[in-house]
Formats: structure tokens, C-alpha cells, sequence
């Protein structure tokens, strides 16, 4: 699966695709309801989406800091100052 973000491009990983793209294939395919797992591939490894019986989905897979910086938030400068963004 791929994910293009908003101005930045593809990206490694979405989770929210993710399980989007299990929810859709298992309507599609017209798979019951019960409780299972699937791997999805993506550019930054493998996600595996697990299917709870109630319809609700867990996401698990690996995590890693790719980016740090620093901004100051126009709303909140004055009282806040900068935030760190990771």
C-alpha cells in the first residue's frame, strides 16, 4: 500500500490506511465478521491490522522517529512560546 501525504509526498507508513485498506478489501471480498489478522506491506515495513469481532481494529508494527524541528505556532506564540515538534 501506498500513502501520499498532504505536500510532502509518499510516505513510509499510514496506520489510519492501513485500516482503511483491510476494512475495504474485507467488504469487498465479503469476509464474516470474525476476528483475524492481516499484514499490510507498506514502504516502511509490514503493519499487521488485527480484526476484533466487534468490527473495531488494533495496529500494531514498528515505530521510529524520522524528523525533528521546531516551530512557533502563530495562535499561541505570545503566551506559549515555541514547540517542539517530533
Amino acid at each position: 500500500m501506498a500513502q501520499a501525504g498532504h505536500g510532502v509526498g509518499e510516505t513510509r507508513a499510514c496506520g489510519t490506511g492501513a485500516c482503511a485498506a483491510v476494512a475495504a478489501a474485507v467488504q469487498r471480498h465479503g469476509i464474516p465478521s470474525a476476528a483475524a489478522s492481516y499484514t499490510v506491506d507498506v514502504p516502511g515495513g509490514q503493519l499487521r491490522v488485527d480484526r476484533i469481532a466487534d468490527g473495531s481494529m488494533e495496529l500494531t508494527g514498528p515505530a521510529q522517529i524520522v524528523a525533528q524541528g521546531t516551530t512557533v505556532l502563530a495562535s499561541s506564540a505570545a503566551s506559549a512560546g515555541a514547540a517542539t515538534v517530533h
